[in-house]
């Protein structure tokens, strides 16, 4: 696949965001960018669609063992 050049200015702080979760995973900064970029695509496309919605769902474990679960959903303000 062909690759298109692009040339992006970041505030800092998501900049070093990104850098620091380059190195939590080993990957370079441009992987971290394109994956995000993906993951965005996808939200923006179910963000367009009133019968779709976009969870987070975070597990929470309990006393017991047992786990429940707290669901955050995301949207967008353009």
């Amino acid at each position: 696949m062909a690759e298109t050049r692009y040339t992006l200015s970041l505030p800092a702080e998501v900049y070093h965001q990104l850098r620091q979760v380059s190195e939590e995973r080993g990957v370079s900064i441009k992987d971290v960018v394109r994956q995000c970029l993906k993951v965005g695509l996808v939200a923006v496309k179910v963000d367009g669609d009133p019968d779709k919605e976009l969870l987070i769902r975070e597990r929470q474990p309990g006393s017991n063992g047992s786990n429940t679960y707290k669901e955050i959903q995301l949207q967008f303000i353009w």
